[in-house]
């Protein structure tokens, strides 16, 4: 609800079309425009809060733009009272407990998803008393968070997801997440999706690729990086998923996006591309330039479907992958070297190597970009 202030305040009001030459007129070491009211809108005319009445008169009145000033009655701006999660914290929970506090926690859409990874000395009644105030504070600080999740198994089964207990907020696990331009939307109890990719799907989407590329997402998901890149690319992309609910966001979320390649989406175990009665997989036999593999716990287990894609003449597979420390880079090429022989494929050129993100004290995300050609 907006709050109006008893005393009045006096606004300049000026054409809308105006708005922004008025804005270039003001001196940005003095005080003109109060901040902590909200600028108004009525009809044609936007109405600034001012401090500074003579400064406003004697600057404008040399610059032909039509405008009076007017009384009326102030209303605070809305403002979230804090910036960061410790600080929403400081006063409703004791210091001793600031070390529980996470570090980091996602955040897709109006949905946050937390872990506690470090509750096993808490007594379970001030444990839950806290996760309360946790969520309570994200959603004083993030303005656009109405549910707040924590994180209640690891990642399961062959769809990927996890369970999730409410803390805060309505039950609703479907949102609408904007990412590098593109507008997906999910079901984060149904599907796999991860925000702290962000930067690794830009980087995907900002490759040097060729119009009229033939692409395969093996494990595409609701379509995070099939639809980046053909937001970009005049090109044709296969995406795959095993899961029919992410399947069903996949195809929506590429109705969403304005694309200027083609994406493709299929439910379907890829297992079944190689199947010797698979009549769609003796159609894509040999003819990928580019392929996609985001499967970090077993896409070397489907190396040999991603050499019965790739052209002949070779082409690009980007493969993803966690791996034991130490060496981790060295490890997952040669991980992919071992198993590409046996498929009458080798590795031309390393075009990127590097680790993802950090996974866990064991191990680490790594992605290899590799140009591949036939074994001689």
């Amino acid at each position: 609800m907006q709050k109006e202030l008893d005393k009045d305040t006096k606004y300049i009001k000026i054409n809308k079309t105006d708005g922004q030459n008025f804005i270039k007129q003001i001196k940005k070491d003095i005080e003109v425009i109060d901040k902590n009211k909200k600028v108004l809108h009525e009809d044609d005319f936007i109405l600034f809060p001012i401090l500074n009445e003579k400064y406003i008169i004697t600057t404008l009145k040399n610059q032909n733009l039509n405008f009076e000033i007017i009384e009326g009655k102030g209303i605070l701006r809305d403002k979230n009272k804090f910036k960061t999660l410790k600080e929403a914290l400081k006063n409703n929970l004791p210091q001793n407990l600031f070390q529980y506090i996470p570090n980091s926690y996602d955040i897709i859409g109006e949905i946050v998803i937390l872990e506690f990874d470090k509750f096993n000395d808490l007594d379970s009644k001030i444990g839950d008393s806290f996760k309360l105030k946790i969520a309570d504070a994200l959603i004083s600080v993030n303005k656009k968070v109405k549910t707040v999740y924590e994180k209640a198994s690891e990642i399961k089964g062959e769809h990927r997801v996890r369970d999730l207990k409410l803390l805060k907020g309505k039950d609703k696990s479907e949102t609408l997440y904007k990412e590098n331009g593109c507008t997906f939307k999910l079901d984060i109890k149904k599907t796999f999706f991860t925000p702290r990719l962000v930067f690794e799907r830009k980087r995907l989407a900002s490759s040097p690729i060729s119009e009229g590329e033939v692409i395969f997402d093996l494990f595409s998901g609701v379509g995070p990086i099939a639809i980046q890149i053909a937001k970009k690319y005049k090109v044709i992309i296969h995406a795959f998923d095993i899961n029919p609910i992410a399947f069903h966001y996949l195809k929506e979320n590429v109705n969403l996006n304005k694309l200027l390649g083609n994406v493709i989406p299929y439910n379907m175990d890829i297992n079944f591309l190689i199947h010797p009665t698979s009549e769609i997989g003796k159609i894509f036999q040999n003819t990928a330039d580019r392929i996609i593999m985001n499967l970090p716990e077993k896409a070397i287990n489907y190396i040999n479907v991603g050499c019965h894609l790739m052209k002949k003449t070779g082409g690009i597979l980007h493969y993803y992958q966690f791996s034991e420390k130490p060496d981790v880079i060295e490890k997952t090429i040669e991980n992919v070297k071992t198993t590409l022989s046996k498929f009458n494929y080798s590795i031309d050129k390393i075009l990127n190597s590097k680790i993802v993100k950090h996974y866990s004290p064991k191990y680490e995300l790594v992605v290899i970009d590799l140009k591949l050609k036939p074994r001689t």
